[in-house]
Parts: structure tokens; sequence; C-alpha cells
């Protein structure tokens, strides 16, 4: 009688949903171009929420998965859709995946070529630690992709600094296609074996997302010699120095500006770097230095405040920003060249102006003192001229002559000699004022001969 009850109960258990457990996978597509995505299916009669994906990891990124559930013919069916993308291209097989006893069968997906290719690399291929290096993505494509710019790059024990992207036309076996280069500025903080790893790319062609991984980047760093200071940057920094006002007050601050692109150079660094050596008369500030970016990367802005405090001081002292060349295998030095400038005291300036201003007032006043006789002397001469033109006749010519002359004199031979006047002048005239022969000339004419006896005569004379 057990017996009978023991294998009523196994049939029963048998007969059970639950224990006849069942999983069914399949692929919407047999094969598809590589960086596209592929859907996977998986129908049960038990809940497929739990459905470990992991063993799909090695060939697969399992980018989505949702679970639905319902009840059909009065039996519960459990769905799992998820959406993968290849990790790469050839024959990939989808391994069985297993949920309790239920077990779904492998699938088999051809993966075609894209043309499509992704390469990244570090250079140089071994940096120093602490050394400035450049991290570099190329992808090759037909034109037709718009990509999104990776981020998130998993980079242990490294600093990385994106650099600008670029996009060229070039040749590739002969055919045009386009190429995306991404950089990246790379300091690794520490020597010994060292990886990057890229997260999948997104683009998009026509509206579908495609997917692409990249090979991480693994590379040697090699340790940078013991005897560096810590501050010290490794590899040739870019510094660019601000003009300099080529003039300058005495006793007002003026600041040289430096900004500095060194990656791994920190602000406390910078200030223990820079060497330069102020002359005399120029009093020099603490340096100040603040972070900026330089042409979208992070540097460093050095201001360098300083007072003339003498008028002699002809230029700002050259700088220098030590360095370890790894190519040298020693220390180097790069200078930024001494910067010329003028002096100027604006007290000195404002005494000087107004000492060449009282200097010349005092000349033009004693030009004026000994200009004024000279001008009434001028002034006279031409009032006496102008009386000779009023002549009308030869008694006004004669008492313009003698009486009315400036030097009023007594007789016409005194202003002959006055004017320095020919005899036969003074005889005409007689011969006109009491008419007693007749004159080889005629009044007009003496009057314009006596005239120009006068505009020939000195200053002095009048």
């Amino acid at each position: 009688m057990v017996k009978y009850v023991i294998i009523a109960l196994l049939f029963t258990l048998a007969s059970n949903p639950v224990a006849a457990a069942r999983l069914s996978a399949t692929l919407d597509k047999q094969a598809v171009v590589f960086g596209e995505p592929i859907q996977l299916r998986v129908v049960g009669n038990i809940d497929l929420g739990p459905l470990d994906l992991a063993p799909l990891n090695n060939d697969f990124e399992v980018f989505s998965s949702a679970v639905s559930g319902g009840m059909q013919n009065g039996k519960v069916q459990s769905v799992l859709d998820a959406t993968l993308y290849p990790l790469r291209a050839g024959k990939l097989t989808l391994p069985a995946l297993t949920l309790g006893n239920a077990r779904s069968q492998p699938l088999t997906l051809e993966v075609q070529p894209a043309k499509v290719s992704l390469r990244a690399w570090v250079s140089p291929e071994t940096p120093m630690a602490r050394e400035p290096a450049t991290l570099h993505l190329e992808i090759h494509d037909e034109g037709d992709l718009t990509w999104n710019a990776p981020t998130q790059l998993d980079a242990p024990n490294i600093h990385l600094r994106a650099q600008t992207e670029t996009t060229r036309e070039v040749q590739q076996d002969g055919v045009a296609v386009r190429l995306r280069e991404y950089r990246w500025t790379l300091l690794a903080l520490k020597s010994g074996s060292q990886s990057v790893t890229f997260p999948i790319l997104d683009t998009y062609k026509f509206g579908q997302r495609l997917r692409y991984p990249v090979t991480a980047v693994t590379f040697r760093a090699l340790p940078a010699p013991a005897y560096l200071p810590i501050y010290l940057p490794i590899g040739r920094p870019a510094v660019r120095a601000e003009p300099l006002p080529k003039t300058i007050f005495l006793g007002r601050p003026a600041s040289r500006v430096l900004d500095i692109d060194a990656p791994g150079l920190s602000a406390e660094g910078a200030l223990k770097s820079l060497q330069f050596d102020p002359p005399r008369g120029m009093r020099l500030y603490t340096p100040s230095v603040t972070p900026i970016k330089i042409e979208g990367q992070d540097g460093l802005r050095v201001t360098l405040s300083f007072v003339a405090e003498e008028t002699d001081v002809s230029a700002f002292p050259e700088i220098k920003l030590p360095y370890f060349d790894p190519k040298t295998q020693r220390i180097e030095s790069l200078t930024i060249p001494a910067a010329r400038l003028t002096v100027r005291d604006p007290l000195r300036e404002k005494i000087f102006a107004a000492g060449f201003i009282l200097a010349a007032v005092l000349c033009l006043s004693w030009l004026g003192v000994k200009a004024w006789p000279w001008l009434k002397r001028l002034r006279a001469k031409r009032a006496w001229l102008a009386r000779l033109d009023a002549a009308s006749d030869a008694a006004a010519l004669y008492r313009a002559l003698t009486r009315d002359a400036p030097w009023r004199a007594k007789t016409l031979r005194q202003s002959a000699r006055k004017l320095s006047a020919a005899t036969q002048l003074i005889h005409s005239l007689e011969q006109l004022r009491f008419g007693v022969d007749a004159p080889e000339i005629s009044f007009a004419e003496l009057k314009n001969a006596w005239r120009e006896a006068g505009m020939q005569a000195p200053i002095s004379a009048f």
C-alpha cells in the first residue's frame, strides 16, 4: 500500500508545471554588422527575473533587459527581452542560460566586420611618471556616423585632460574616409604598469544607435629620478608672457603676468620653481598664482607685482623656469627674456615742466623788455613815413623832414645826415621850396627819393 502512494506522489510531481520548467531563447537576427544591436528573447514558464545573463558578457554587452509576464492558456509565462551588442566580429555563440533546472539552448550569430576602425595608443610608449604624454584615439569611418565624444575613462593613478577634437578627410587604401581624432594629455601619477579603459562608444546612423568597444590601452610608466624635487615639472612647459608696459611710474605698482601650461605643476610648485633676480631699485612682492584655462586646458597664471623705486631701472629681469628633460635626463631651464621698461617720475616731471614754463616766461619777458624800444622806434618810423606820404608840397615835405621828424632837426642838412641822404636831394628840395631855379626832378620823384632814404635808414635813427 505504501509503495502505491509513493508512486502516485512521484507521478503528481512529474506532472506539476514547476517541476517541468522550460526556457526557450531566440534571436531576432542570425547575422548582423559589427556595432549593430540584436534582440534576445527568452521565454519560460517560470519567473525570469532572477535569470543570470552574465554568461553573455564574454562576447556581448547586455545594453538593456526587461522582464514581463502573464497567464497564457491558464499557465504562467514569463518573457525576458534583452538588447545585446557584439563585442567583436566573427562567428559568436550565445551560451545556454540556466535558471534552476531549466536550461535554454545555445545560439549562434554571424557578426560581419564593419567599415569602422578604432585605435588607441599612448605617445611616448613609455613615459616617465609625472611626464606629460598624449593618449590618442582615432576613429575611421565612411562619414555617415555621428559619434558621441568618449567620457568617463577609467584610468587609476592617471590624470587625464581632454584636448580639442579634430575631424578631417584622409585616404585609406585609396578610398577617402573620415578620420576623427580625440586626444588627452596624460599624466601618470606613479610608475609601473598603467592602463586606460574606454567606455563602449556610442554612434548613430540614420537614427539607429550603434556601439563599438575600444581596446584598453596599457603602458609602463618609468620612475622619475629619486633626486628630482616633487614639484619640478617633467617635460618642457609652455609659457606665455604678457607684454609689459614700456613705461611705468615711480612708486606705482606694476605687474608682469605669465601663463604657464605645464601638466602636473601645482601653484606651490610654480612658486618654488620660478627663478629671477630683481635689480637694484626694484621691489618685488610675493607672486600670486591662480588657475586659468589656456585654450580650454588647465593652466596657471603667475602675477609678479613690483614697484620701481628708482628711475634708473631699465628692465624687468629675466625669469627662469627649471624642468627635467626626459630625453637628455638633465634639469634644463626655460628662460623668459628680460623686458625693457622706462621709469617715469611724475613729481620730477612736474617740477621740470614748471621750471621750463617759468624760464619761458622770464625769457619772453626779457625779450619783451628788449623789444619794446625797438617797437616804439619802428612805430615812430612808420608814422614819419606816413607824414612824408601825406606831404602835398615842398613846404610840407620840408616840415616833415625837419620839425616833424622824430629827431627834431633844425635844418634839412641834419635830416640828410640822419638819413644818409645825398646832397642833391637837399638842393632839389630847396629849389622847389623857394622857386629859385627849375629843379631837375619833379616833386613826386623828390618825395619818393626822400622816402626811399627814410626806408633804408636804420631803426636806431628813429
